[in-house]
């Protein structure tokens, strides 16, 4: 039942929590939004506290135990344990804080929170990573989606029950909320439009790289070089060409071509989106067996024929990696694009840099670590869903 060879990640990620428990504040009471505050550990926190620590416990139990299916799921358990435990330790700290300070005091997140949430997800990614197995996989994907919605019904629970609501970032997102969310839209928007576009782009340019050498040489060069270029640089030099043809040309300005704004910002997205779908195409293609293109030829099979029925299907799960990729980078690559006057959430972040206030960053910042996780396992999903089964097991 337990082995003498426990899982390393599953322990340093408990470890991290507990030290982080015992020598670090859990929360810092403010006099107001800007000042600098006291901190104070999770001893205020109550017996709610005892949640995240039997939460520990079992994430290290569970790290010693030999099956990996099992192991996978104590460990995934743990960690949606541990991080409700904390939400909801986070919460009690907040309202205790709360009881004797003036209207205007906030109670913001301490490092100790941070590194405590920093080491459930090392307990739950390990876990995760578990269930992923071989010996786990015929479980299927509806049983391993139970802990993220477990996950989030305790975040949930936390913020509608738990006191959740009284801590500083909650009460930013309270005086922001109607542009939070139009924000949010923007940002998917954003994200999403341009890499529709560079997957258009990439898909087929990939394509024509794997049937021609000399094109991939200058697809792969050329795309690779708009990845090394700075974010800010790339939205910079996009700026004066996009603003004289506004000028140059009225009617392109009617249509909200502009040298600010989100034309710049979706150009230079599309572009960075480029690299990973143009690669993976092309790698996927390339990587298919000769003796299966072979065999499609040996059937009468036409060049688009071979292409869309034999070659497509088999690198169809690299294509979607690129895509994937391509996801999760532009999701964090669009923050930037508030400076050149692109609404999203990165307004938020920098509008906190401005007002040296470290809730407001966060309020911007949080979501879109979650869009970019949300994008990444949603993706990992589709992939498995949409990839033939055979493909799949190979």
């Amino acid at each position: 039942m337990l082995t003498r060879s426990p899982d390393r990640v599953a322990l340093t990620g408990a470890v991290l929590a507990l030290v982080s428990a015992l020598m670090l504040p859990a929360g810092t009471l403010r006099p107001n939004r800007l000042a600098q505050g006291d901190p104070h550990s999770w001893l205020a926190a109550g017996a709610i506290l005892a949640v995240p620590m039997l939460a520990l416990l079992l994430a290290v139990f569970a790290s010693f135990l030999c099956s990996r299916s099992l192991r996978g799921h104590v460990l995934s358990s743990a960690g949606v344990l541990l991080i409700g435990g904390i939400a909801l330790s986070l919460g009690a700290l907040s309202e205790s804080l709360m009881v004797d300070a003036p209207s205007i005091a906030r109670v913001s997140i301490g490092s100790g929170t941070w590194l405590m949430l920093a080491g459930a997800a090392i307990v739950a990614f390990s876990g995760w990573q578990a269930l992923m197995g071989k010996e786990s996989a015929s479980q299927g994907t509806h049983v391993r989606m139970v802990y993220p919605l477990a996950t989030a019904a305790f975040l949930f629970a936390a913020v509608a029950f738990g006191g959740l609501d009284t801590i500083s970032l909650a009460a930013e997102y309270g005086i922001r909320t109607a542009v939070f969310w139009p924000s949010v839209i923007a940002h998917l928007r954003l994200a999403g439009v341009s890499l529709v576009l560079g997957l258009a782009m990439g898909v087929p340019l990939g394509i024509i790289a794997a049937r021609d050498a000399r094109i991939r040489r200058v697809a792969l060069g050329v795309t690779g070089i708009i990845q090394t270029i700075p974010s800010l640089a790339m939205l910079g030099l996009l700026i004066a060409p996009l603003a004289a043809l506004s000028a140059a040309y009225p009617v392109l300005r009617q249509l909200g071509i502009r040298g600010i704004g989100e034309t710049p910002a979706m150009i230079a997205l599309t572009l960075y989106a480029l690299l990973p779908i143009v690669r993976n195409t092309y790698v996927g293609l390339a990587e298919v067996d000769p003796a299966v293109v072979d065999a499609g030829r040996g059937m009468g099979m036409s060049r688009g024929q071979l292409l869309w029925r034999v070659e497509m299907p088999l690198a169809l799960p690299l294509v979607l990696e690129g895509v994937r990729a391509g996801a999760v980078l532009l999701v964090g690559i669009t923050a930037v694009t508030a400076l050149v006057g692109a609404r999203n959430l990165g307004s938020f972040i920098f509008e906190g840099l401005g007002q040296a206030a470290p809730d407001l960053i966060l309020l911007g910042a949080l979501p879109i670590i979650v869009l970019a996780i949300v994008a990444d396992v949603g993706l990992s999903f589709i992939a498995d869903a949409v990839t033939p089964k055979g493909v799949r097991a190979a």
